[in-house]
């Protein structure tokens, strides 16, 4: 306990920039979130006159309490700063597992002081707790696994975490899917108690998310059915036109300037006044479409988007701005570093525990599943703990470095 008191320092250091730069007017997403608070007070969570499941319930069910006792914004706000605390406490205590004491607290302070981390702290926005549940995920996954036997307490902790984080991010329920059919698969394949405590991890997790599936399939009547913003989403992805990098533009944009969406302006204007359910159909007719039709200019979307979660750049009709370098230098290191413990990692693949390889592979399966639609940098933060976990292994355990004299 006496080591975790030397992370404190980073609690105060997110109070203050959460107090420096609050502001009492909500931006982007920050509506929607109470918005959706307000309904499940009201025993719903889509609006009743029309089904709008832009968003999964996991934030708005945590500003309940804000909303119920009509508490000021800025003690929510604050909320993210234990949010981001608890995730390097989470991150240090998986460090631990494996690394001495003093480079763990090195470690952890890198990954404290993060700087894209704390762009939106200060906002009603999901990726402080996406950061949590997945630091959490992190650890429980790895303690889970050091044990040679199934230990339910971490099981069922991490599956909450993971499952959570699909409420919160429902792009990770595709993720969660993706991670039960390949673990059953290796399980099946390789009868091996590793495969199968995955196996169980994703599966509790998918349980743990049923109720609300249950209710998107009473709302829509379609199985697995996460939210109806992923159409939009994919239809950006596939622009076919060249001026274009497949970042999310705003509709109401896109109507109201003819000199910059002209292309889009019919189907927009045709789908505008249908259901949101209708419309987020019609978006993915209109993607798989694009992408058939225009392969080579999906992939290059692809790529840009690529550029987008790790750099933030390039955007479609924006002019670059300085603040690029924000997100773009601490980004060029982690991967830069990231690539370069790859050739280290292969020669001691066999120091590395399964819980790694794991835990890296979700990463990947994640960032390669976000890449497909349109997507920006805050997407990438919650996986960042976990390649940092990865680097900080490779790094202490099969690196040595040496001066020669």
């Amino acid at each position: 306990m006496k080591d975790k008191i030397k992370l404190l320092p980073l609690l105060f250091y997110y109070g203050i920039v959460i107090l420096i730069f609050s502001s009492s007017n909500f931006w982007g997403d920050e509506g929607r979130y109470v918005m959706y608070a307000n309904n499940l007070l009201n025993g719903h969570y889509s609006p009743l006159d029309d089904i709008y499941l832009w968003n999964g319930p996991g934030y708005p069910i945590v500003l309940i309490p804000f909303v119920f006792f009509k508490l000021p914004w800025l003690t929510a706000k604050l909320l993210n700063a234990l949010f981001l605390f608890l995730s390097i406490l989470y991150f240090y205590s998986a460090l631990r597992l494996y690394i001495k004491e003093r480079s763990s607290l090195y470690f952890a302070y890198i990954l404290g002081i993060y700087p894209p981390f704390l762009r939106h702290i200060h906002q009603l926005l999901t990726e402080p707790l996406s950061i949590f549940l997945v630091s959490g995920f992190l650890f429980h996954f790895c303690k889970m696994h050091r044990d040679n036997k199934i230990s339910w307490p971490h099981l069922l902790a991490g599956s909450f975490c993971l499952g959570y984080l699909a409420l919160t991010k429902i792009f990770f329920g595709y993720v969660i899917l993706v991670g039960l059919l390949l673990s059953l698969f290796l399980y099946l394949w390789e009868k091996r108690l590793i495969f199968k405590k995955t196996f169980m991890v994703y599966l509790v997790a998918l349980i743990f998310c049923l109720p609300y599936l249950f209710y998107t399939y009473s709302l829509t009547g379609k199985m697995y059915f996460w939210g109806n913003s992923g159409g939009m989403s994919w239809y950006w992805m596939s622009t076919p036109y060249d001026n274009e990098y497949g970042d999310w533009q705003w509709s109401q944009k896109v109507i109201e300037n003819p000199q910059l969406y002209n292309e889009h302006q019919e189907f927009f204007k045709r789908i505008d006044k249908l259901s949101t359910l209708q419309q987020d159909n019609e978006f993915r007719k209109r993607a798989i479409e694009n992408i058939v039709n225009y392969p080579s200019k999906y992939l290059k979307n692809v790529m840009a988007n690529v550029g987008r979660l790790l750099f933030n750049y390039p955007f479609t009709h924006y002019n670059q701005k300085l603040s690029t370098y924000f997100f773009m230098i601490p980004n060029m290191f982690l991967v830069i570093i990231f690539i370069l413990c790859i050739y280290p990692a292969f020669l001691g693949r066999k120091l590395i525990p399964y819980e790694i390889y794991g835990l890296i592979l979700f990463g990947l399966i994640s960032f390669g599943g976000s890449s497909l639609l349109s997507a920006y940098n805050r997407q990438f933060w919650p996986l960042v703990p976990v390649f940092m976990l990865w680097i900080s292994f490779v790094i202490a355990n099969i690196l040595r470095v040496e001066i020669k004299r």
